[in-house]
């Protein structure tokens, strides 16, 4: 019978083990974000579709002077919004539905830039991959909309001399030109595999930078 069911816990320890990873996501609000369809916390507040050991690294590594530009808005503008987490959060987001209900935060602001191509590749001069240079240089970029390949290609001219670029599904072989483009820019490179809100399989988010001492004091 075991034989027939791969992943059922088959010994005390077993499934000790799994309660203890139950709950822990249930405390990082995994299953609210599971039945709610959408990325939350453990008291239903918006935080990153990123994995969760991405977030709790950012927690410690962020400070109330930290500016953020960010690629594909959404729950993690909302959760970089929240009051002493970062000084300046700026979003570009390329659909329009998507940008229309989303709430401006009080500490930046959410752009509506479009943005042709797919989600791995777009036009190096387009307006969407461009729009980084207005307000560089940044201390953190994250890179989780459109053509997330061409926009890990300008991120790092754009970057402040201590600067992080989070970039979201590396387990994914269809960012591996962006993680190669951060990597020749001279960028070190963290990865943080787990779970995310609501989904059931490891996956990876990694961070890339070319100075981690100094975020490392912090986190």
């Amino acid at each position: 019978m075991r034989a027939l069911m791969p992943g059922v816990p088959r010994s005390r320890k077993e499934v000790l083990a799994s309660l203890h990873v139950l709950s822990s996501l249930r405390a990082e609000g995994w299953h609210r974000s599971l039945s709610g369809g959408g990325p939350v916390d453990a008291d239903g507040a918006p935080r990153p579709w990123l994995t969760y050991p991405a977030v709790a690294w950012l927690e410690r590594a962020l400070t109330p002077a930290t500016r953020v530009f960010e690629y594909g808005a959404g729950s993690s503008t909302s959760w970089f919004a929240r009051p002493g987490r970062v000084r300046e959060i700026v979003s570009v987001e390329h659909d329009p539905g998507w940008f229309a209900r989303l709430p401006q935060p009080p500490n930046g602001r959410i752009v509506h830039v479009p943005c042709t191509g797919t989600w791995w590749e777009t036009d190096d001069d387009a307006p969407y991959v461009r729009a980084i240079a207005d307000g560089a240089p940044w201390d953190v970029v994250v890179i989780d909309g459109m053509g997330r390949n061409t926009c890990a290609r300008v991120a790092a001219d754009h970057l402040t001399a201590t600067g992080l670029v989070v970039l979201d599904d590396t387990d994914n072989a269809a960012s591996l030109p962006a993680q190669t483009a951060l990597a020749d820019r001279g960028l070190g490179r963290l990865d943080f595999w787990g779970f995310k809100p609501g989904m059931s399989t490891r996956l990876c988010t990694s961070v890339f930078s070319r100075d981690f001492n100094a975020w490392l004091a912090t986190a």
